[in-house]
């Protein structure tokens, strides 16, 4: 986990950038924290986006609004498409949150950057939860995997 970013206190918009599903993460299996973060402040939104979407940041930002971006990502380091669309939404919004939920190999960036080391719920809940905590450090922080 990085830091230090202000928690977020007010709704945000959740990016899901999605992978192609594979034999081990299927279509069918939910992952990220757009639900739990949405339980925690409500009039949060979200939307998934792939590798298909054409002009994925403009896109992102259009839909975000004013409001935060939280930015989710699994295994960033094996999609440049992914990498190339945080580089384009950190340029525009450095204040994005990126939380990684697959194996955290590419360089931590984002105003608060968080690695969970699985896409279960319960680390879409801990990110949630961490995300909106003002008491949370990083010496705190059980997400960091240091």
């Amino acid at each position: 986990m990085t830091g230090p970013a202000e928690p977020l206190t007010g709704p945000a918009y959740v990016a899901a950038l999605t992978p192609v599903a594979n034999i081990a993460v299927g279509d069918e299996t939910p992952w990220g924290i757009a639900a739990e973060l949405a339980r925690l402040v409500p009039g949060t939104g979200t939307d998934t986006y792939s590798s298909e979407s054409e002009e994925l940041a403009a896109e992102v930002l259009r839909a975000a609004g004013d409001r935060r971006i939280v930015a989710v990502v699994r295994d960033a380091h094996r999609h440049p498409w992914m990498t190339e669309a945080l580089d384009a939404l950190l340029a525009e919004r450095a204040d994005t949150i990126v939380v990684e939920m697959g194996v955290p190999q590419a360089e931590p960036r984002g105003s608060f950057h968080i690695a969970t080391h699985g896409a279960a719920r319960v680390c879409g809940l801990a990110a949630a939860e961490t995300i909106t905590s003002p008491h949370r450090s990083p010496s705190e922080s059980s997400l960091s995997g240091d």
